[in-house]
């Protein structure tokens, strides 16, 4: 068996919140398996075709003709070899996630197999938190309970919402969502909108509200300004969405202070590099969380991610993404209605683990190409 094509996949889908633009890769062995990947950029993808040039030019010559081992082997050589020429951050590092999640994927498929990360699945299910992409101040603190009911309703007892620029009135809905569910553990996500002093002010308001972490205060390069932060912040402070290797959260962590780690396999490189991030993560004391914007396909990556890390059981979910999800995948088990005590089952099947639905995708494929 060897890898016989890679085929990017720009796609646009419709969500409750957008219009969403996806990016997904194919790669088929020679001897007819076929894996699926996906990218993310913290919401979908921003750029897609910009992907799938790096994933024609860069990754399959890295991949085509090798069996499954040999070809994470040139993914990664590759990855090595074009850092100083190209970067191994953001787009880099974004498209050879798909493709690496692809070659896992027929990989594993080829062979009948479920993917594992690590030595064994520690675990079965996985408890969600429910992520939010509306800003606090977009609505009243009812309005944000009646979205987040079916979630609730479902067991869901972790939530994470969004403060934007007008903190001072998100600050006040957050105190109000706090009275009407005391009990929910809520974390809060900056979206890397605040400078230093905005962000200490707000860790302590947010301390007083018992926020589990504030997430990306700022930009995930300001590492001296994380570490100011940090070292003032009573709440634990987040990043990962945009950490591209383990190297970058090792940085990350000694030098700006951060105890909340975020891998996400469909940005950082791949399952493989997800793995070994939350590894290190944990080794240095850190709570990991599984970060996630995407299709089924990261869902379903991420969460056999963490099936191999020890003590890593959380895994974010948009619910937003929900009606879109069961589209792409609808026996994958991973839409609203398939939530029990607040947890998902992490797919056992071959490869991913999931049937993915082609129609539903070649038509967001025709969908991008026809805008």
């Amino acid at each position: 068996m060897s890898i016989a094509s890679v085929t990017p996949y720009p796609v646009r889908l419709r969500t409750d919140y957008a219009e969403m633009s996806l990016f997904f890769v194919r790669v088929e062995t020679s001897d007819g398996a076929v894996g699926w990947g996906e990218a993310c950029d913290s919401f979908g993808i921003s750029y897609p075709t910009v992907l799938a040039r790096l994933v024609e030019d860069v990754w399959s010559p890295a991949v085509l003709g090798a069996a499954g081992d040999a070809a994470l082997a040139g993914l990664e050589a590759t990855r090595r070899a074009v850092a100083r020429t190209l970067g191994s951050t953001y787009s880099v590092a974004q498209s050879l996630s798909a493709v690496e999640i692809a070659v896992r994927d027929a990989t594993a498929r080829e062979a009948g197999a479920p993917l594992t990360m690590g030595t064994a699945r520690l675990r079965d299910r996985l408890r969600v938190y429910a992520g939010n992409s509306h800003f606090l101040e977009s609505r009243s603190a009812e309005g944000h309970l009646d979205l987040l009911q079916p979630l609730l309703s479902r067991g869901v007892g972790i939530i994470k919402m969004r403060i934007g620029e007008q903190w001072q009135r998100a600050m006040a809905v957050l105190a109000d969502l706090r009275e009407l569910l005391p009990d929910i553990e809520i974390m809060v996500d900056g979206s890397e909108l605040f400078s230093v002093a905005e962000a200490r002010e707000m860790a302590q308001r947010l301390a007083d509200l018992r926020v589990g972490w504030f997430e990306e205060p700022v930009a995930a390069t300001r590492m001296g300004a994380i570490a100011q932060i940090s070292n003032a912040s009573a709440v634990p402070i987040a990043y990962g969405e945009h950490l591209f290797s383990t190297d970058h959260m090792l940085e990350t962590t000694d030098a700006a202070a951060i105890s909340v780690v975020q891998p996400d396999a469909s940005i950082c490189g791949g399952m493989g590099e997800a793995h070994r991030m939350g590894q290190a993560a944990l080794g240095r004391g850190a709570r990991v969380v599984m970060h996630l914007h995407g299709s089924p396909i990261t869902i379903a990556a991420n969460a056999i991610v963490a099936a191999g890390l020890p003590t890593v059981d959380v895994i974010e979910y948009p619910f937003h993404l929900s009606p879109m999800l069961d589209r792409v995948a609808p026996r994958a088990g991973f839409g609203i209605d398939a939530i029990v005590d607040g947890t998902l089952a992490i797919p056992s099947g071959p490869g991913l683990g999931i049937e993915l639905d082609v129609d539903a995708i070649e038509a967001g494929r025709r969908a991008f190409i026809d805008t």
